[in-house]
């Protein structure tokens, strides 16, 4: 069975001098990103340029071809915004229209695209290259479980109403930019050292899953540790995948219930079956984009009427806009929402195009199908492609697994 070879290995000690469109290029957004966390909203339009801008340009710099089934995805996006300019959309349960919204929902997918592209670029110059992707580790794991935290809470940023230090903690249970980012360099290390690092990113994820209340983060830290302790990595992450579907899929019959007894996870599967709802409703067309995707009340029975946005009567056309850009808890239900039934087999492809290959080293292997299940449990429970606080981390783990996925085709076809 063909296998990378070893000078291929994700931990060789080849250190060659920097290179300028690494550290002048890609890396600065990646630091950017994972030293702010949701602060990430300081920078606001020059999100476009840094980190987005400078990923698409490393990756037309490095001549690296982009992920095809993902393209088709996003093209697909921009023509359904475009044909939703006009209306042309049928509408479910919405009531809310406007065209300035088109591009505001429309930019973090591309900014997932450009990231993903540009990471995919970054870490096939490193195969190429015979380098170790996780040189680096250290300055990354200090910005975004040091310095973003810190940023975040002198910006008294915080989690659904709380701004205190202990909010700011139980973040690092989020799969945003600087969390995802940060954990996949500590997985390296768990699955790639056998000295003090090893322990410490064991110490760190295992820190983390007791603070936080983010049940997918402990989701993850059993599959990791599963996985370290011999389940194979690729077919418990097809495990996860199928839990995870049937899990939305049985509560959904019980959202009212789960709204009752769990809030929050209630809420998101009444998200969910809203988003089914519309698929159904607009023939698997989808509503298209200008369009809210979550009510602005909620009417469960049993229950007082639950307010997620304030009256639409209230708002500022600036408020509007951030209104009908909340994504629901779910992306690849998102895309169905939006772009009906082909968008999301599209979505569906482009993600699993990134899953581990079998023809790679066990540890590679067992790393990437953990760093999949990190990137998948962050985008079937949370807004990530639609989040720009969330897309830099997605894109730079998914660009990674693109990367391995092509090392492996090529050693294959040499052998």
């Amino acid at each position: 069975m063909p296998v990378l070879s070893t000078d291929a290995r994700l931990l060789a000690v080849r250190r060659p001098s920097p290179d300028v469109l690494d550290y002048g290029l890609f890396l600065p957004g990646i630091w950017l990103a994972c030293s702010l966390g949701i602060s990430l909203r300081l920078i606001g339009p020059l999100f476009i340029i840094v980190p987005v801008g400078c990923c698409l340009l490393y990756a037309v710099l490095r001549r690296t071809t982009p992920p095809r089934l993902l393209s088709a995805y996003v093209g697909l996006c921009v023509f359904a915004g475009v044909l939703s300019k006009y209306q042309l959309f049928p509408t479910s349960w919405q009531s809310h229209f406007m065209a300035e919204a088109i591009p505001r929902q429309l930019v973090p997918l591309l900014g997932f695209t450009a990231v993903t592209w540009g990471s995919k670029a970054y870490f096939r110059h490193k195969f190429l290259r015979s380098e170790n992707p996780f040189a680096g580790a250290t300055p990354i794991i200090f910005l975004s479980l040091v310095v973003a935290p810190a940023v975040m809470y002198q910006q008294n940023v915080g989690y659904q109403g709380d701004h205190s230090i202990f909010a700011v903690i139980g973040l690092y249970g989020s799969l945003i930019n600087n969390t995802v980012i940060c954990y996949f360099f500590v997985l390296g290390y768990m699955f790639f050292t056998r000295d003090w690092r090893r322990y410490a990113g064991s110490i760190i994820i295992v820190a983390v899953g007791l603070s936080t209340h983010f049940i997918q983060f402990r989701i993850l830290i059993a599959f990791v540790f599963a996985v370290l302790f011999g389940v194979p990595g690729r077919k418990l992450a097809i495990a996860l995948v199928a839990f995870m579907v049937c899990v939305y899929g049985v509560g959904m019959t019980f959202k009212n219930e789960a709204m009752m007894k769990y809030p929050n996870e209630g809420l998101r599967l009444v998200m969910a079956a809203d988003a089914i709802t519309s698929a159904v409703d607009t023939y698997g067309l989808g509503i298209g984009y200008g369009k809210e995707s979550v009510r602005f009340r909620y009417r469960i029975p049993g229950m007082p009427d639950f307010t997620f946005l304030p009256d639409p009567k209230s708002m500022t056309p600036e408020r509007m806009l951030e209104a009908l850009s909340n994504g629901i808890e779910n992306s690849f239900l998102q895309s169905l929402l939006r772009t009906g039934v082909l968008g999301f087999i599209l979505l569906c492809a482009a993600f699993f195009a990134a899953f581990p290959p079998h023809n790679i080293p066990r540890d590679l292997r067992n790393h990437a199908a953990c760093v999949f299940a990190l990137s998948f449990l962050g985008c079937f429970v949370n807004a990530s492609l639609e989040s720009p606080l969330a897309v830099v981390g997605q894109g730079f783990v998914i660009g990674y697994l693109l990367a391995l996925r092509a090392r492996a085709r090529a050693v294959s076809r040499s052998l």
